[in-house]
């Protein structure tokens, strides 16, 4: 017993260093896209928590990681401090996951170092290692539910607060839990009584943060419009292959490689057919677990028809819903009506679930190996090496550009707010709001730009995501420099130079909006 126990505090301990050595290396070739950039510049530019709050508003997703982030750019405004907020949780979800969970150790090995524990959820810097922490930990405390009530409670109400997809596993298993607390079902493992006190406790409890999770989840125009898209076709057919990418992320082979997929959508959606087959098969003889398991792949099904189409990263919870609820049929002992022994069918599953186990493991080592030499050889996104070359021009320069979202990634590397042609204003992370309508005209744009430089006497920098037609222009505009063609995410940005002229035309001067401070 001791000599296990040491056995598997040495594999996870070391393998676990392993990995964060790894993570170390690899995460100082990675170049943060703003998707990742966007939640430190929420906390960095927000003095108060309240205007955080407000700041977020359209970012659709809960409070718990931008709120951690605002902590901690109290203290420091150094982008690098974001990486390793985020490989902290990255090292705990693998420490927890390769010391506690029930899966053979070359599976939790392909796992952690494969194309979602090292690349998706590792390397990048988003809010999906916050929430693998918290799953793993409410797997890893499961048989403790009740005994230790407030606490599993707590890991819920946590889980809920990291994004949507945990507020869809932490709801279902609350619904498990009180389902079991109740005795809804015949016998349930760890069975506790708890007082009516306890429960009603409990119940607030949960029913309190999960509230809270969604209505920091709700944008304001959600609230006024259709929540849901018309339905199409075509993405209930895409939707329907995502089972099968969630488990086996084989992308294409190019450069571009994030989002895609290897295989035609017809073959994957036969594929996903086949693991939802052997997955109803494994959770049959467990049918609080089978109800749980697919109402959550109904939900996430519907999510991705009605909602958003959805990435890898998103479609990627049908494969941790599935390793969630294996982790915890392990507590369940079967028991049967009559003393006959299982059928044939079920004693052959094990091995075909574990063969599945592996072939998605296998495939995400894959997946993962190409995915981390391409952003060892290639840029991520292009904004770090944007702002090393507006770091190179003189200081006197004004810089500005015609887009809020793309362009925050630029604010981030650079350290400071660049000026937002369309809104008139500094801006240093950009909001989703779609009663906005700040799209400029090409022709409009370079005049407001000339107005600017006009007005801050002194060139400016136009930092642009289209390409402009600047020889029909009629002013005077310089390109010096184009950003395309090597990275990952397919963005472009063109950098154009524009001097003010040497007699200023009043009228363009007084059409622009007054610069402010945003």
């Amino acid at each position: 017993m001791i000599r296990s126990f040491l056995r598997d505090n040495y594999f996870a301990i070391g393998f676990t260093l392993l990995y964060a050595l790894l993570l170390a290396w690899l995460m100082q070739y990675h170049e943060m896209w703003f998707d990742e950039t966007e939640p430190w510049l929420l906390a960095l530019y927000s003095d108060t928590y309240g205007e955080l709050l407000d700041n977020k508003r359209f970012e659709g997703h809960p409070n718990l990681w931008y709120s951690l982030l605002f902590v901690i750019t109290k203290f420091t405004s150094n982008l690098k401090v974001l990486q390793v907020t985020q490989a902290l949780f990255a090292i705990s979800f693998v420490f927890v996951f390769l010391r506690f969970s029930p899966y053979p150790k070359v599976i939790r090995l392909m796992v952690c170092f494969g194309y979602y524990g090292l690349f998706e959820y590792g390397i990048i810097s988003r809010l999906y290692a916050i929430e693998l922490f918290f799953l793993f930990l409410a797997c890893t405390f499961y048989p403790k539910r009740f005994s230790h009530w407030y606490w599993y409670l707590t890991l819920l109400v946590l889980l809920a607060q990291t994004n949507l997809f945990a507020f869809f596993m932490a709801g279902v298993l609350g619904l498990l839990l009180f389902s079991e607390a109740v005795k809804f079902w015949k016998s349930s493992p760890h069975w506790m009584p708890l007082s009516s006190l306890k429960l009603i406790a409990g119940a607030i409890i949960l029913a309190a943060g999960y509230l809270l999770s969604l209505w920091s989840m709700v944008r304001p125009n959600e609230s006024n419009e259709s929540t849901f898209t018309l339905f199409h076709p075509y993405y209930l057919y895409q939707a329907a292959a995502r089972v099968w990418q969630a488990f086996a992320p084989v992308p294409e082979f190019t450069t571009t490689f994030w989002n895609t997929s290897y295989l035609p959508t017809r073959f994957e959606i036969l594929l996903s057919a086949i693991i939802i087959g052997i997955l109803f098969a494994a959770f049959f003889r467990t049918k609080r677990l089978l109800f749980s398991l697919f109402l959550l792949f109904f939900a996430s099904f519907c999510l991705f028809v009605l909602k958003m189409e959805g990435s890898m990263r998103h479609h990627a919870h049908f494969f941790f819903f599935t390793i969630a609820f294996l982790w915890i049929k392990t507590h369940y002992t079967q028991t049967y009506s009559s003393p006959s022994p299982p059928i044939p069918f079920q004693q052959k599953l094990a091995p075909v679930l574990r063969t599945l186990l592996i072939i998605a493991a296998f495939f995400q080592v894959i997946a993962g190996i190409y995915a981390l030499v391409i952003d060892w050889q290639h840029p991520f996104f292009e904004g770090k090496k944007v702002a090393a070359f507006l770091r190179s021009l003189p200081r006197n320069y004004s810089i500005a550009t015609d887009d809020g979202v793309v362009s925050s990634n630029i604010t981030a590397y650079l350290g400071k707010p660049i000026y937002n042609l369309p809104t008139g204003n500094l801006k240093s992370f950009y909001t989703l709001n779609p009663n906005e309508v700040n799209d400029l005209k090409q022709n409009v744009l370079l005049e407001w730009a000339m107005a600017l430089a006009q007005q801050k006497s002194t060139p400016v920098i136009l930092v642009c995501r289209y390409e402009l037609p600047f020889q029909w222009a009629s002013i005077p505009i310089r390109p010096i420099a184009i950003f395309r063609g090597n990275s990952i995410t397919p963005y472009a940005f063109f950098i154009y130079k524009i001097n003010p002229l040497a007699i200023a035309p009043k009228q363009m001067v007084a059409e622009y909006p007054a610069v402010k401070a945003y």
